[in-house]
């Protein structure tokens, strides 16, 4: 089992407000106090910087880092949507272990930090790999999410239009899904851990069956032609624009 949680940030409203960043040093050690006690152990195996904030330098977070490590708290750190700069000032303080930012078939925008993950020898967690469930398979034009409860409703790819613009990929990724006896989210995942050897997705869910599912993505081996193969589909086939996160008050 390996532990990973986050610092770094509160909401401007109780759901689904403007993230708010605070990195400041001393708000990093109430934090970490506070997951050690409510995990209920003595080490976080992985903590990662939610969100930067532009009013505390990479260094200074780097260091507090450096310390947490030194005293046993945590084994390794990383950053969460953090850009190339802020990344390199960090790791040459303290050297980062992973970097978390947002990757699926529908949001690649990430990959132009590949090279650089390559070059310092960090590994990319792709959160939301599945695009907030739309690459579930589970979801069509007539699904309805609550507005004020569920984040969904206000996500681009699920509105009704989308599934529109959406219909020749959907197709392309359930045929491809049928062809290697798979579901659409296994193709998805597959696709993402075959990619790239330091590429790990953490696909969220609350059903145990959906859980089994996912996990059953590492049984899907995709050759090099195949993952290119769906890389160049990816670069011409149409599709909407998809949720690209929340709004960060700076």
């Amino acid at each position: 089992v390996v532990i990973s949680t986050k610092f770094g940030i509160s909401f401007s409203e109780y759901t689904h407000g403007d993230i708010i960043p605070d990195a400041r040093p001393e708000k990093i050690h109430q934090s970490v106090e506070g997951s050690l006690k409510r995990l209920q152990t003595e080490t976080i195996d992985l903590y990662f910087q939610h969100r930067i904030d532009p009013k505390v330098e990479p260094e200074v977070v780097a260091e507090v880092m450096g310390e947490l490590i030194k005293e046993g708290k945590i084994r390794h750190w990383g950053v969460s949507v953090a850009p190339e700069d802020y990344i390199r000032r960090a790791h040459k303080v303290t050297p980062i272990s992973a970097v978390q930012d947002r990757y699926s078939m529908m949001a690649r925008w990430h990959e132009k930090l590949f090279p650089l993950l390559e070059e310092l020898n960090i590994g990319f967690v792709a959160f939301s790999p599945l695009a907030n469930g739309f690459l579930s398979g589970k979801y069509n034009a007539q699904s309805v999410f609550e507005k004020n409860t569920d984040y969904r409703s206000i996500m681009p790819q699920f509105q009704k239009d989308s599934y529109e613009k959406n219909q020749e990929f959907l197709a392309w990724i359930q045929a491809f899904a049928e062809e290697k006896n798979a579901t659409v989210a296994q193709i998805s995942l597959a696709w993402l851990v075959d990619k790239k050897p330091y590429l790990v997705p953490i696909p969220g869910t609350r059903k145990l069956e959906r859980l089994k599912e996912n996990a059953g993505a590492s049984d899907i081996l995709l050759t090099p032609e195949e993952v290119k193969k769906t890389d160049d589909m990816l670069e011409r086939i149409p599709m909407s624009e998809v949720f690209g996160g929340t709004k960060v008050t700076k």
